[in-house]
């Protein structure tokens, strides 16, 4: 009979279930409101922890959840509709049945019952249809509730019945708070503190407890009511000390303080009675959140370097800037720095300006913008860069935070300019005579070409054999910036370049690739000869030491310091001269030509992409003290202290101090004090230094404390550095290498070790 039920409930039966359920469900979320305002309530009143009203929401909710009894079955509710009505003449299950599978009779009962629940839902008789208000699983959640919202009460009384034996997490006792135990016991009674953010941030103001954590520059109100009257209440911070203000007459109950909050503190408070001061064992924080510069996300460019020509205008695409600049609070002003660098050597201009930007969409705390370059503003000539940032400022008060992106360069390419020479600014040794650069090789091979009607065929090919040698040396002295070797045709006289040898161009430049690997390998074996005949190079010489170990074969990718684009332009230009070599070499000067040019232009893009650009910044002397000016007084004038020793002083003091701490010893108070010192500046050492603060103050409080003493040693341990590794000579895998022969040749007799065992 299940297999004919229709898949959906007719109107009226849902209609009763939808009453059913709201008025089943109805007492959790009244419970689960009450117990979220009863928290917050004991929260902001007694000090309670917020965690209360949470959780005995979260068990309002799980007794719902466990609860079926507001969410019945189809079959289970029609006998809670057949119970509760007799109208329905018990067959409300007829409903859930399909009209073509039943008989007449029973189809006619079926249309009656559906009639006569759809006049008791039209005459409003479901109101009354609901579950028990008061049942098992409903008692039981609010038993628990109630025991939630009661457990921070119920602890107090657990601490107060065991009397001096407090729990593990109860504050250890302090020395000088003889007067805090006994049954004139001071506590604090309830206390809050209002904290009020700065006017730009426009933050509400907030109540807390001692717990305080607030924006920089807010200003907080302590209120303090003790259980018992005192003559005086102080706030001791890390650092300094002020005085809570009297409410009435004293010795009095009530007090109020108002600080300005500027960094992140801790602090203890102590009353004085009775001519007495007593601490309170409770070190609380003062959590400071930095108000932080504006931040940028740049979408386009994609890339800090952009090469463009002379031919680009307004509106190009890698012209296009998209960013976004996020703040804290709000960015009021964003500026788009403009610098222009024109010219060459010495004589390099520069020109800013500054240009507000708008934003395209968002306000206040993000910001999005989208512009174009504006280079139109500018006379562009080739070999020029366009240097720009984005700036940005918030609404901080007094002084706003600004912050700049990146740096982004656009780059001109520079035109062939003859007279120059293309190695400037290359970092290579002085070149033979007999060396041209790729500018005269280019001169050089038009006018060939140029006087190939004048000349004989002979005089023509040993000029062009003579250009392809002079462009294989070339070739090989920019492939040393890519670590490739230097070729044995370097190392050679002008003789080599005679003209017997240069007739066949191509066995020339064979066969100098393999002499020059025959010389190396052949130097290396004159080396391994003066090793074996006891030759060992000396212990200060550099070149020697290397040129002994190992076969000098560098990779390109690690051989030089320059970055990946430089280094693909590099090998770009070796390409274009083993083409200009390849041409010379079978005498077509004029195929050569094309691979010349672009090799330059290559090497050019090569020395544009060394120039960087600095901000010039102009000194600024401090002011200068009229009233001690030419004085002679040189009372605060000390010449700064020079350590001899090797040992970090700093790793020294904390060393000898976790020493003295282990070894259950008092360290001085001179040292103890200079600890907080140690700790570099940063936002991150400066929770390190409040903790460091606060362990330090327990310990001080109550040297006996062993709980004191070693959370001060974990503090401590944690601000030693990693220690670096020692200098040491690298292992040998075996005993025939060269290194190893090298040591065992440096090495004098007398110290030679003595083999294990006593084997001679």
């Amino acid at each position: 009979m299940d297999n004919r039920m229709p898949q959906r409930l007719p109107t009226p039966l849902r209609t009763a279930r939808r009453h059913w359920t709201l008025r089943g469900l109805a007492p959790y979320i009244a419970l689960a409101l009450l117990a979220l305002l009863l928290g917050q309530v004991s929260y902001s009143l007694l000090q309670w922890p917020l965690w209360t009203g949470i959780g005995a929401a979260m068990l309002a909710g799980l007794g719902a959840l466990l609860d079926h009894h507001w969410r019945p079955d189809p079959r289970y509710l029609c006998r809670l509709l057949d119970r509760r009505y007799p109208e329905l003449q018990d067959s409300s299950a007829l409903l859930l049945e399909a009209p073509e599978s039943l008989p007449p009779l029973v189809r006619l009962q079926q249309q009656r019952t559906r009639v006569a629940l759809e006049q008791l839902v039209a005459g409003e008789a479901l109101q009354r249809f609901r579950p028990r208000r008061w049942r098992p699983a409903i008692g039981a959640t609010l038993a628990l509730c109630i025991a939630v919202l009661l457990a921070p009460l119920m602890t107090a009384a657990i601490s107060l019945w065991g009397g001096k034996h407090p729990g593990p997490g109860a504050p250890a006792a302090v020395p000088g708070t003889a007067g805090n135990e006994g049954p004139g016991i001071i506590r604090i009674a309830s206390a809050k503190v209002r904290v009020s953010p700065p006017a730009y941030t426009g933050l509400p103001e907030r109540q807390q407890p001692l717990q305080v954590r607030a924006p920089e520059s807010a200003r907080a109100r302590w209120t303090v009511i003790l259980t018992a009257p005192v003559q005086r209440l102080q706030m001791q911070a890390a650092d300094a000390d002020f005085d809570f203000q009297p409410q009435g007459e004293l010795p009095t109950l009530a007090w109020t303080l108002e600080r300005r909050l500027t960094e992140s503190d801790f602090y203890q408070l102590a009353v004085t009675r009775d001519g007495g001061e007593i601490l309170l064992p409770e070190i609380h924080n003062i959590e400071v959140i930095p108000d932080r510069a504006p931040q940028f996300e740049f979408s386009l460019p994609r890339d800090s370097l952009t090469v463009v020509n002379t031919a680009m205008v307004s509106g190009d695409a890698a012209l296009q800037v998209l960013v976004t600049a996020e703040d804290d609070f709000q960015i009021t002003d964003t500026a788009l720095v403009v610098t222009l660098a024109s010219g060459n050597g010495e004589n390099v201009r520069f020109r800013n300006e500054r240009i507000p930007l708008q934003p395209i969409s968002g306000s206040g705390q993000r910001q999005r913008f989208e512009f174009q370059v504006p280079v139109d503003r500018f006379a562009i000539e080739p070999g020029d860069e366009l240097y720009w940032f984005v700036e940005a400022r918030d609404n901080r008060t007094p002084a706003a935070n600004v912050a700049r992106s990146q740096h982004f360069i656009l780059r001109w390419q520079q035109e062939e300019i003859f007279g120059l020479s293309d190695a400037e600014g290359m970092a290579i040794k002085v070149m033979p005579e007999y060396f041209r650069s790729q500018r005269q090789l280019i001169i050089d091979t038009e006018a060939l070409l140029a006087e190939q009607p004048e000349i004989s065929p002979g005089e023509f090919r040993n000029r062009a054999t003579s250009l392809a040698h002079e462009q294989n040396l070339l070739r090989m002295r920019y492939g040393k910036f890519l670590g490739e070797e230097d070729s044995a045709l370097e190392a050679h006289d002008d003789d080599r370049m005679a003209h017997d040898e240069s007739d066949n161009p191509e066995h020339e430049g064979g066969h100098g690739d393999t002499d020059g690997h025959h010389d190396h390998h052949a130097g290396e074996g004159a080396v391994s000869s003066a090793a074996s005949q006891g030759e060992a190079p000396q212990f200060g010489d550099a070149a020697g030491i290397v040129e002994s170990v190992g076969h000098q074969h560098d990779n390109s990718e690690h051989a030089t310091l320059f970055d990946p684009q430089t280094k693909e332009l590099l090998r770009s230009a070796l390409n274009a001269m083993w083409s200009a070599w390849r041409e010379l070499s079978i005498v077509e000067p004029q195929a050569s030509l094309p691979h010349q040019h672009r090799a330059l232009r290559f090497i050019k893009e090569v020395q544009q992409a060394s120039r960087i650009y600095l901000q010039r910044v102009g000194f600024e002397p401090p002011p200068v003290d009229e009233g001690r000016r030419l004085t002679g007084e040189r009372e605060e004038v000390a010449p700064p202290q020079v350590i001899a020793s090797f040992d970090d002083p700093d790793r020294t003091l904390l060393e000898s101090t976790l020493r003295s701490l282990m070894a259950g010893n008092t360290p001085a108070d001179r040292d103890l004090a200079m600890l907080p010192e140690l700790i570099q500046a940063g936002e991150q050492q400066a929770t390190r230094q409040l903790e460091v603060g606060k362990a330090l103050r327990r310990f001080r409080q109550d040297p006996a404390c062993g709980q004191c003493r070693r959370e001060l040693q974990a503090q401590l341990y944690q601000l030693l550095a990693p220690p670096t590794a020692a200098p040491a000579l690298p292992t040998s895998g075996t005993g025939n290498d060269s290194y190893a022969d090298w040591i065992q040749a440096t090495q004098p007799r007398d110290a030679q070790p003595e083999q294990s065992g006593g084997m001679p």
